[in-house]
């Protein structure tokens, strides 16, 4: 499998670079890495672990965003252009990665052209992501949830057949549709043996079935 995450499109001497500069980091599941408004501009690799990005409401509701795993870069828009933070991450599970400040990333990315271009990839594959979503939305239950798993398991660095982490409040999030509406969708999809649901998760068992009924 090949990894198209943004520690993946290093090559090695970039990834030293970023190791040279960076401090490493880790954070016990369920803990906050920072809050959605914090003047914080430091740049996270995940290494190891799961982090959920998610906004909140002047009210306290939660929407969750994305989840991303080892390999992912997180934070890199604050570190470029120097606004707050516009989301909060929050450890699903241990996570463990690299920090790096703003200005050596700046430095970084004037000498090691690559890892200004791997980012520049990361952005731009996170704005058709985002469009993506934006279409899911107007589409049918079954395609919302079946393109959010899927996407959601890629995020594995090694088995698309991945376990989702996440309760169904925030997968509903994810998809845009009720609580009510992702259970029943769940339940299409468990009796036809494609998924199994588990108390702590999601697996996905025939995939090619996933994408066959999503049209992808």
């Amino acid at each position: 499998m090949i990894d198209r995450s943004f520690w993946g499109m290093l090559d090695e001497a970039d990834r030293a670079a970023l190791r040279n500069t960076a401090t490493r980091v880790e954070f016990a599941s369920g803990s906050v890495i920072c809050h959605q408004g914090d003047q914080s501009r430091n740049v996270l690799v995940v290494s190891r672990g799961r982090v959920r990005v998610s906004r909140f409401t002047v009210t306290g509701e939660e929407t969750v965003l994305a989840v991303r795993g080892p390999g992912e870069i997180i934070g890199e828009l604050s570190a470029v252009d120097g606004r707050r933070r516009s989301a909060t991450l929050t450890a699903v599970d241990a996570v463990s990665g690299l920090v790096i400040s703003p200005r050596a990333l700046k430095s970084l990315c004037h000498v090691r052209p690559g890892i200004t271009w791997a980012m520049l990839r990361v952005v731009a594959s996170r704005q058709r992501a985002m469009a993506g979503q934006q279409d899911l939305r107007t589409g049918p239950s079954l395609h919302r949830v079946g393109a959010m798993l899927l996407d959601l398991a890629h995020r594995e660095a090694d088995d698309l057949i991945a376990t989702v982490p996440l309760t169904q409040r925030e997968l509903a999030g994810i998809a845009g549709i009720s609580r009510e509406t992702l259970a029943r969708t769940l339940k299409v999809l468990r009796e036809g043996g494609i998924v199994l649901t588990r108390r702590n998760g999601i697996e996905i068992l025939r995939e090619d079935e996933l994408r066959a009924l999503c049209g992808i």
